[in-house]
């Protein structure tokens, strides 16, 4: 999977370098004087959407070879000298794993399968130990995103968050319970709000607050402080009951550019899971104009990597990818409606989501992405790669 995604990196530099000359294959094939076949197998790797697609769909190793000679004095010595480097290792891989490409092709084929199932058992163990450890684990982190264009402020989005925790476990040593967030912290902050069924949203100003129907009692008074350096809200006298629920919802008007009307890459939501969980649930309504000139994509990456917003991309992120690869669901392309009638559970928490926002759910398509143990200390996105 490293070895495709680095290669697929490698090639995203050779062809931004080849271009204007090369923009398709029919100009690969007449400006390299390269065999249309190859050229076609070149740009399927650089569109591939893992590292396993990458080494499936590249030419053999001396049509790779002939690709990078031909291609040498139209790109840089140093992506020609990190295009020889892949090459070499991309023959290695099939010097020492196979007879050849199309036999290393199965063998990767049958080894994603044989091996897919035994990711669950290896993230279930790193979970039971994580709670060991720190004496602290969550049942389930239900997240909704929801991304519309602010009303008010044509030029950014709208970003509507519920960050459910349910059942929160923790010893009387554990660390107190703190829920993170990105966003600058407001000056006048006193503490979260309390949301219930009347509250609604104030466009234009950042908020958090803690939805009293979805949390246990005696949670908003368990609110001690802000931690500065950790950027979250600590919880630390929390009722002692065998387990707690916390559920918040987060407003954010002004940090996600509008891709509609600016030049962004990506707009990127993400969970990390900062404490042991047995169930990952990540939903996002996107307004469906984003939705149609975007390419939606999720990972599961190093919890501690840093990405400016709107700049991150798959191809860049290669080696901070964490080998889980979730699976993405597209709930609908018309409304949610389908995804909520299979999880009644979830039914309500999105109805009032949507009410608070003000929102109708029929304006946006909607993805889901499901993990039994996710990595502790990791984050997972769903992200949306925009077209130029």
């Amino acid at each position: 999977m490293r070895l495709g995604e680095r290669i697929k990196s490698v090639l995203k530099l050779v062809l931004t370098e080849l271009s204007p000359h090369v923009h398709s294959i029919n100009s690969m094939t007449q400006f390299l004087s390269y065999h249309r076949s190859n050229s076609q197998r070149i740009f399927n790797a650089q569109k591939s959407t893992d590292g396993h697609q990458v080494l499936c769909a590249l030419p053999g190793v001396k049509a790779f070879e002939e690709f990078i000679d031909k291609s040498k004095p139209y790109i840089s010595t140093v992506t020609y000298e990190k295009l020889s480097k892949a090459h070499l290792l991309y023959a290695q891989a099939i010097a020492c794993h196979a007879t050849s490409h199309a036999d290393l092709k199965r063998q990767l084929d049958a080894m994603h399968t044989k091996h897919a199932p035994s990711k669950s058992d290896n993230r279930a163990q790193v979970y039971y130990a994580a709670k060991s450890l720190l004496g602290f684990s969550v049942e389930h982190v239900c997240c909704s995103y929801i991304l519309s264009v602010n009303q008010t402020n044509p030029n950014f989005l709208q970003e509507v968050a519920m960050i459910s925790k349910l059942g929160i476990s923790r010893t009387q040593e554990a660390a107190p319970f703190v829920q993170f967030y990105s966003h600058p912290h407001p000056s006048d902050f006193n503490k979260p709000a309390l949301i219930t069924h009347a509250s609604r949203i104030i466009p234009n100003e950042f908020s958090m607050g803690i939805v009293e129907r979805y949390s246990s009692s005696g949670l908003y008074d368990a609110y001690s402080s802000y931690s500065v350096s950790n950027s979250g809200m600590v919880f630390d006298d929390i009722p002692n009951n065998d387990t707690t629920d916390a559920t918040f919802i987060f407003n954010n008007p002004d940090e996600l550019v509008n891709p509609l009307t600016h030049s962004s890459q990506c707009t990127s939501t993400s969970i990390s899971i900062k404490n042991p969980a047995k169930k990952l649930t990540l939903l996002v309504f996107v307004d469906k104009k984003i939705n149609a000139t975007s390419n939606v994509k999720v990972g599961c990456y190093h919890g501690n990597q840093k990405v400016d917003e709107g700049k991150l991309n798959a191809a860049d992120m290669w080696t901070e990818r964490l080998p889980d690869f979730p699976q993405l669901q597209v709930v609908s392309l018309e409304s949610p409606q389908n995804y909520i009638t299979e999880h009644p559970e979830l039914a309500e928490k999105i109805g009032f989501l949507l009410n608070y926002s003000e929102l109708d759910d029929t304006h946006f398509a909607c993805y889901a992405m499901e993990v039994e143990f996710p990595i502790w200390s990791s984050t997972y996105r769903i992200y949306f790669e925009h077209s130029e």
